[in-house]
């Protein structure tokens, strides 16, 4: 289904899928896109795919098939989404509801690692900082990249404002990961699997709302809320990021944060299944919204996720 798909041998040996239809399904013309982790500088081998029956034979040549998946795989390659097609709605019609859910929970799996992997890197550059304050083994270099990354996550409001230990330990609280079922589950519910106007029209997984001129306008908005819409995204990957953001940042989701932080103390794992019920306030539906997220992980077996690590 995509017509563009990249292997790369690198950091993190990453296949790259430019497509145009939920990151792997190839339909028509498709857009090259380059909207990768910084970290990954290395050379690509690019395939051109004309169905979705060719996507699942590179992903099984991976070793990422539908029966391993279902199965539990301790690390799972990494596999960039870089666009959702127009058709893809379209052509899940005619597609086994198994295969459209293998496709994407398999996409979703890669890039959810993907976006974690890049946060755990900023935490524990993070925590080898916060171990070197006492003994002031800190470099300016290191000092300023503390502070961005305090302003990046919302610690601080203004550049010159103090950052404080009470600050510092805000910040340590917001570095974290989320766990990869929960990603998945949500964007599989948010976007219905990848077919919804939102994630077609700007890669948008997650439904976050924004303002200005560049947004997705909903189709009946509400004048009350103001002049508001859906995020647009490059990529899927940009989506799944900011969902994290969000999660890190947002006041509303402090509850998530610190019995993640709890969590983290008492050495316990982070799982979706118990952080999601920190979601209260996510969605108008409240708990129904929570349970129907944790139907979502335990129907498709998602829980080894937690656990998984990318190639």
């Amino acid at each position: 289904m995509f017509r563009n798909v990249s292997l790369s041998s690198g950091l993190y040996r990453l296949f790259q899928i430019s497509l145009l239809a939920l990151a792997i399904w190839a339909l028509q013309g498709c857009e090259e896109h380059r909207h990768i982790p910084k970290s990954e500088n290395a050379p690509f081998i690019r395939y051109r795919v004309e169905s979705y029956r060719q996507t699942m034979e590179i992903l099984d040549r991976l070793g990422y098939t539908e029966a391993a998946f279902k199965k539990g795989m301790k690390t799972v390659p990494p596999v960039i989404l870089t666009k959702v097609s127009s058709r893809w709605s379209a052509e899940t019609h005619d597609l086994p509801i198994s295969v459209k859910k293998s496709l994407f929970l398999r996409l979703m799996a890669s890039g959810a690692l993907i976006a974690d992997a890049e946060v755990a890197s900023q935490r524990k550059k993070l925590l080898k900082i916060l171990r070197a304050i006492p003994r002031g083994d800190v470099t300016p270099k290191e000092s300023r990249w503390l502070r961005k990354l305090a302003l990046d996550y919302k610690v601080l409001k203004h550049p010159d404002d103090p950052l404080t230990p009470a600050g510092l330990e805000e910040l340590k609280r917001r570095v974290d990961i989320v766990p990869p079922s929960m990603i998945v589950a949500q964007g599989a519910i948010e976007s219905a699997w990848g077919t919804s106007r939102f994630a077609r029209e700007g890669n948008a997984l997650f439904g976050q709302w924004a303002y200005g001129s560049k947004v997705i306008r909903p189709k009946d908005p509400r004048p009350q809320l103001g002049d508001y819409g859906l995020r647009r995204f490059k990529t899927p990957l940009d989506s799944i990021r900011a969902y994290i953001h969000n999660l890190n940042t947002y006041p509303a989701y402090e509850p998530f944060r610190k019995l993640r932080a709890k969590l983290r103390a008492e050495g316990k794992p982070l799982t979706g299944i118990r952080l999601v019920r920190t979601l209260d306030r996510y969605s108008e539906e409240g708990d129904a919204y929570i349970q129907k997220v944790i139907r979502l992980i335990e129907a498709n077996r998602l829980q080894w996720l937690d656990f998984a690590k990318l190639k």
